[in-house]
């Protein structure tokens, strides 16, 4: 049985709804995946900065997208740690849409990175909640929780090397994104699901 505090509606079962959530959350990861690179590593490069603006305002709205979806998951773990994640997540979005925004409106590609980089401190943080809400949680593994948590300090590493100005030869995210990778794969897969040795709630 899962230790939760979060209440079912219209009569569904907590893990189904965590089952419905989960996946609502993997989809649009993935669709993120798609877009974020496209917008960020494609367009902008090229110089085509509205598309790439518009590419990051979609990104933007699906990190809200993301966190009202996470938060069924996220409770198991522990009401408040979710909320302050599911918040995290939500300014994060904000800043990477105000980030989107002055490539459609300024094309300056230096602030844009500059937004965006104070925006992945945020991120970092959310990632690292999420992967401690989910160490506390029983409806995830815990190697799911540590590759998340590990995949969020990549993040606050990036984001600090940044703000202190000092040039890295690689980022560290480029290696611990893995954990984003197998959150994504395990949300669409698995979560909300019975694990080996539980019962479902009814």
């Amino acid at each position: 049985m899962y230790d939760t505090k979060y209440e079912p509606t219209a009569g569904r079962p907590v893990n189904a709804q965590i089952r419905f959530a989960s996946i609502t959350a993997g989809i649009a990861l993935a669709v993120m995946a798609v877009l974020a690179p496209l917008g960020v590593m494609v367009a902008l490069p090229s110089g085509s900065t509205g598309a790439a603006g518009l590419a990051v305002l979609a990104v933007a709205m699906l990190d809200v997208v993301v966190a009202a979806a996470l938060y069924p998951l996220l409770s198991t773990g522990g009401a408040l740690i979710a909320q302050i994640a599911v918040m995290l997540r939500i300014v994060y979005g904000a800043v990477f849409g105000a980030a989107g925004a002055v490539l459609i409106g300024t094309a300056d590609a230096e602030l844009f990175e500059a937004m965006w980089d104070a925006g992945l401190l945020i991120f970092g943080v959310h990632l690292v909640l999420v992967g401690v809400v989910l160490f506390r949680s029983l409806a995830a593994p815990k190697w799911i929780a540590a590759l998340t948590a590990i995949a969020g300090f990549g993040y606050l590493v990036d984001a600090v090397v940044a703000a202190l100005g000092a040039g890295a030869a690689a980022s560290v995210a480029e290696f611990t994104f893995v954990g984003e990778v197998a959150l994504l794969v395990w949300l669409i897969g698995w979560a909300g699901r019975p694990r080996r040795g539980e019962k479902a709630m009814a």
